[in-house]
């Protein structure tokens, strides 16, 4: 499959760029003692849930501004927490308007209180250096499962003693402290825009046949069969994140990947309603490159990789999505040259 052309996929790619200045370095934070069970608070704007309807969420604003980002692995390799720093810091300062919203894709670490404890000390070290409290939510990949790989005393990879003491529930408790909420799936809306955010309940430790798709319950198929249909507005996008990413049936991809057990479900609930679009992480796919974006019924943005991006492994990518009246502009980013990148620009009109 590949990016469709504009006729077909109704994207128009929008090759002007702006530069920007990079922020200038700081030191790092000397708070050392940062409890992983402590939530990262959603500072800033207050993000409102659909489940209590109110005027706010029909919000007559027309624009919002918000990056994806996702595959940070924290520990995975000494430049990782450098890349995950500097991209944080380069989405604060340089980014103007100012983002309503950091997403934080899927993939933060390997689920260990280690990971944990070094993603809150650089989030509290880049507030406290900013002075910026854009809120933050983050979505579980299937990286934060993987503790099960890590010798429980030594912390030491070890694949041999899978699963190494651990389970489904504590790998999904450790993220939800991290997260500060009480279920991976949840939904906030900004400025009446509505934001949906997926996560996999189920891991290998659970059923092997499972692998690193995501496991979609019933339960929270049926919570987003219901929420993505709320409070619909003609011309008004609704975004969906997730850090696997799925395709229908009819597409070719689901040949080549298969990464959501319930992946038909999901597509058919994905396709129910008008303008979604769905924000992926995983394949650490460059941004430019074919499947980075996918046009079905909805279209598929993957974000590529803040740590380590296929073809490019020294790279840090991710999106910048501004919207204004009813138009998305989805724009690539290299975090450590603080550039966009013209191959990865992106327009989708809804207001037509």
């Amino acid at each position: 499959m590949g990016l469709f052309l504009l006729a077909v996929l109704s994207l128009s790619l929008k090759t002007e760029f702006n530069s920007v200045t990079a922020p200038e370095e700081r030191p790092q934070s000397a708070n050392r003692s940062a409890d992983p069970k402590e939530a990262i608070p959603l500072l800033g704007l207050s993000l409102s849930s659909a489940s209590e309807p109110t005027d706010a969420l029909k919000s007559s604003q027309n624009n919002v501004s918000f990056a994806v980002i996702s595959d940070i692995h924290i520990l995975s390799s000494e430049t990782a927490p450098m890349k995950f720093r500097t991209a944080l810091e380069d989405l604060f300062v340089n980014q103007q308007p100012p983002l309503n919203l950091v997403v934080l894709n899927g993939d933060l670490g390997d689920g260990t209180p280690e990971d944990y404890l070094t993603l809150s000390q650089i989030l509290r070290s880049v507030r406290t250096n900013t002075g910026k409290t854009t809120p933050i939510v983050p979505t579980i990949g299937n990286h934060e499962f993987y503790k099960a790989y890590h010798d429980p005393n030594s912390n030491a990879w070890n694949s041999d003693t899978f699963p190494n003491q651990d389970t489904d529930p504590l790998a999904i408790q450790r993220f939800l402290d991290f997260a500060g909420r009480s279920q991976v799936y949840t939904d906030h809306y900004i400025n009446g825009f509505h934001f949906i955010f997926l996560g996999s309940e189920k891991s290998r430790m659970s059923d092997l046949t499972i692998g690193d798709a995501a496991y979609l319950s019933e339960t929270q198929l049926t919570w987003l069969k219901s929420k993505i249909s709320e409070n619909l507005t003609p011309g008004k996008p609704v975004f969906v994140f997730l850090h696997q990413p799925i395709f229908s049936a009819n597409s070719k991809a689901q040949r080549k990947y298969n990464l959501v057990v319930q992946q038909k479900e999901l597509a058919e609930i994905l396709q129910s309603v008008p303008n979604v679009v769905l924000f992926v992480g995983h394949l650490h796919i460059k941004l430019g490159s074919p499947d980075s974006v996918v046009k079905d019924t909805f279209t598929m943005f993957n974000d590529a990789s803040a740590s380590r991006v296929r073809q490019a492994p020294e790279a840090s990518q991710g999106l910048v999505v501004d919207v204004n009246d009813g138009v998305v502009n989805v724009k690539g980013r290299d975090f450590l040259k603080h550039e966009w990148l013209p191959e990865a620009q992106y327009q989708l009109d809804f207001s037509k």
